[in-house]
């Protein structure tokens, strides 16, 4: 299946809504590495898809709790494999239907890019329905950390033996912060079960992949 398409209305406001760094960003200053940072937002999100309360917080949907309940269940402490994905500038530009941002100031350019990144995997979760695209919404967390050797916005794609895999894509922001925030990937046809599959699934928009070392 095709699945990559030129940016809908709906990305637009998944874009508008997004959890894209700005030049206010702080946060603490760390000697983590990415993967690290990646896997406290990982825990906290399978803290959160593993409590009624805060589910209950969000929604009162029997349908949407159930679906928290399944995500839950999962084990998300060691990771199978995990993956960096990164979309060039050209890919971007083309899932926002624009032939080049070369007429934006640079500002601009930097804020359209990062939030079309920070989006893409709610687009991708888009795919899977209405409650799922739900719950992966109230199940978005994050953090915010210094790190003055990533320049480029990236997105790690954690996959598990017995739960859903998570997508963290790291912002970079001005002075060296960093927004990092997480999706569980409720989409049934994405296959993570080798590089190969990642590569081959996140190829549909134009991205590079690769495995990453703990």
């Amino acid at each position: 299946m095709k699945i990559r398409k030129t940016i809908s209305t709906v990305l637009m406001l998944l874009m508008v809504m997004s959890f894209c760094a700005c030049a206010e960003t702080k946060g603490e200053v760390t000697e983590k590495t990415l993967y690290e940072h990646g896997m406290d937002v990982v825990a906290l999100m399978a803290e959160a898809a593993g409590s009624e309360e805060y589910a209950g917080i969000y929604t009162g949907s029997p349908e949407l709790m159930e679906i928290i309940k399944n995500v839950g269940e999962g084990h998300y402490s060691a990771p199978k494999a995990v993956y960096a994905v990164s979309v060039s500038e050209e890919a971007v530009s083309e899932l926002l239907g624009m032939e080049n941002l070369d007429g934006y100031s640079a500002a601009l350019k930097e804020t359209l890019l990062s939030r079309a990144v920070g989006s893409l995997i709610a687009q991708i979760n888009g795919y899977a329905g209405v409650n799922n695209l739900a719950v992966s919404s109230v199940l978005t967390l994050g953090k915010s950390f210094v790190d003055n050797g990533l320049k480029e916005n990236v997105i790690y794609v954690y996959t598990f033996e017995n739960g859903f895999p998570v997508a963290v894509t790291f912002t970079v922001g001005e002075n060296g912060a960093v927004s990092a925030g997480g999706n569980f990937v409720m989409y049934e046809e994405f296959t993570c079960g080798s590089l190969e599959e990642v590569q081959a699934f996140f190829g549909e928009f134009g991205a590079m992949v690769m495995e990453v070392s703990k």
